[in-house]
Formats: C-alpha cells, sequence, structure tokens
C-alpha cells in the first residue's frame, strides 16, 4: 500500500501532471539559454535548480542500494552549479536527472513492502517512505520554481498547464 501511494506520488512529481506541472514536463523545450537565464533578484536559474536536484535524487538512489553515500559538498548552496552554458552540456544535465528519475522509480517499484518501514540509515531516523515523499515533494517544490522561472522569461506554454 505504501509502495503504491509513493510511486502514484513520484509519478505525480516527475512526469505525470496531475494538479500541477510534472518536473520532467517543466524542462520540456528549455535550452541551454533558458536553463542559464537568471534575472536580477532570483538566486537560481532552471540548470542550477536542476542541479541541485540531481544532486540530492542521486545521493539518495544510492543510500536506498545499500550504499554509504556522503555529500561531497558541505553546503547546500554548492549544489546550485550551472554547467558549461552549451546545448550538449544542458542535454546531458537533463538526461542525468532523467536517468537518476528512472532509476529510482524503479528501484521503489521493486523494493519489498517492508523497505519503507526500514530506517534510511544509522543517523536518520525517518522511513524511507517519509523520505521518499519528502523527496517527491521537493522534486514537485523546485518544478514549480522552475515554471516560474519559464513564466518570466516568456518560455512558458500556458497550454502546457499552470495558466
Amino acid at each position: 500500500m505504501k509502495k503504491d501511494i509513493l510511486i502514484e506520488q513520484f509519478n505525480a512529481c516527475y512526469d505525470k501532471n496531475t494538479w500541477f506541472v510534472a518536473l520532467k514536463n517543466t524542462l520540456a523545450g528549455v535550452t541551454a539559454a533558458d536553463a542559464a537565464w537568471k534575472p536580477g533578484g532570483v538566486d537560481n536559474s532552471i540548470w542550477e535548480i536542476v542541479s541541485h536536484l540531481n544532486y540530492y535524487n542521486f545521493a539518495y538512489v544510492e543510500r536506498f542500494k545499500g550504499v554509504d553515500y556522503q555529500y561531497p559538498a558541505d553546503d547546500n548552496d554548492a549544489t546550485f552549479v550551472a554547467g558549461d552554458a552549451t546545448e550538449e552540456a544542458w542535454k546531458a544535465e537533463v538526461a542525468k536527472l532523467d536517468a537518476v528519475m528512472t532509476e529510482f522509480r524503479d528501484l521503489i517499484k521493486n523494493a519489498d513492502d517492508s523497505k519503507f518501514d526500514e530506517p534510511v540509515s544509522a543517523t536518520n531516523p525517518a522511513s524511507w517512505a517519509t523520505l521518499i515523499s519528502n523527496i517527491n515533494a521537493h522534486n514537485a517544490h523546485h518544478g514549480g520554481q522552475i515554471v516560474l522561472l519559464r513564466k518570466m522569461q516568456g518560455s512558458w506554454d500556458r497550454a502546457k498547464g499552470v495558466s
């Protein structure tokens, strides 16, 4: 039951629009120039947000697999990094996100139901069910930021949702 709810939530937050535009769909049609664009007064570009999501989602994929993954950065701000503003680099960043999220969904689908009641680690007593639910909300939060940035730059198509 928990797994079914988590998968449904994961899908809604990652690639199946429901009440809001799913993260993957917020990135459709984004060019490297769009991704690197950052207006004054805004902390992060689309590219920096995607880099941040790759950082944390990858970490939790590894931990879900049982790897004692240690963060390479000590500061959350250091996870918001834009690459070389080329189309090739941007496509690679988006492909990394899709690969990480596809692997995460597959791991969740294939996990034994008891995994979701287990604590994340010795230092994080939250259950995997709670943590994955929070990860889903985190991804949706940043998807909303991407839609807002796209609206600000005039690259968002209202027909894709969220008018």
